[in-house]
């Protein structure tokens, strides 16, 4: 059983937007990790990220909620699709679409929470059905202002744990992420992504050098532009010595 499963927004209303993120936020194992405003950008995050559902209104620029759903049907790690919408009269074309659910604004509590337990219920089945094992990361959304931006992994230098989120350093610049650093270390590639400390993830392949530091231990540092040196943990430092032979 997962921890927690990944859920994406997709309204062209801000405030509809807001307004089912802090519902769904009552639920520690439901995690919005992206906001799409239309059809084309949901349909984006959608074929480079993998979500396990996505709530969905009808009325959306470019192409309607139906149409995105039927097109998210058809990806090979396809979501769950709950309908959130002012409009009742498309419910049945909603199930022809193998709709999940179909919640009608103004969504209350009570309603949400009924989705999302039915929700985790079969997410958990599926789950254990598969083994559990989560799906790679191709590319990572993460927010900057009120914008979802797509990074490519290899651009990525390190993960900071902050919080509740991490704190994703790239070369473009810092970022939040609505990952844990478990989650995180679940879904990238072990090949490239270390977990040199309890709370950072580097990517071996910015990493310049291992430096020394005091009481014994040893740090990574990067080919970023401020030289950013990682603490290196004792116990990661002996994992690392096994897979760089040092």
């Amino acid at each position: 059983m997962k921890e927690t499963y990944r859920a994406l927004i997709v309204d062209d209303e801000a405030p509809a937007r807001s307004e089912l993120r802090f519902l769904l936020g009552r639920h520690a194992r439901i995690k919005v990790v992206g906001e799409a405003s239309g059809a084309d950008e949901a349909l984006a995050l959608a074929e480079n990220l993998s979500y396990d559902v996505v709530f969905l209104d009808i009325n959306l620029p470019e192409s309607d909620g139906l149409e995105v759903a039927s097109r998210l049907a058809g990806l090979a790690d396809h979501p769950y699709v709950v309908f959130v919408t002012a409009y009742s009269e498309f419910a049945v074309r909603a199930f022809e679409v193998s709709a999940f659910d179909y919640l009608l604004k103004p969504v209350t509590e009570k309603r949400i929470d009924q989705t999302v337990d039915r929700l985790l219920t079969v997410l958990d089945a599926t789950t254990r059905a598969t083994g559990g094992q989560p799906a790679r990361l191709e590319r990572l959304a993460v927010s900057r202002s009120d914008k979802t931006v797509l990074l490519d992994l290899e651009q990525i230098y390190y993960f900071q744990a902050e919080g509740d989120y991490t704190r994703v350093v790239a070369r473009a610049g810092s970022y939040l992420a609505n990952y844990s650093l478990k989650s995180l270390e679940e879904r990238l590639d072990p090949k490239l992504f270390f977990r040199c400390h309890r709370s950072s993830i580097v990517n071996l392949t910015h990493v310049s050098e291992i430096v020394s530091l005091p009481s014994n231990t040893y740090g990574l540092r990067l080919r970023d532009e401020r030289g950013t040196v990682l603490p290196l943990s004792r116990r990661q430092t002996r994992e690392l010595r096994k897979r760089l032979e040092f």
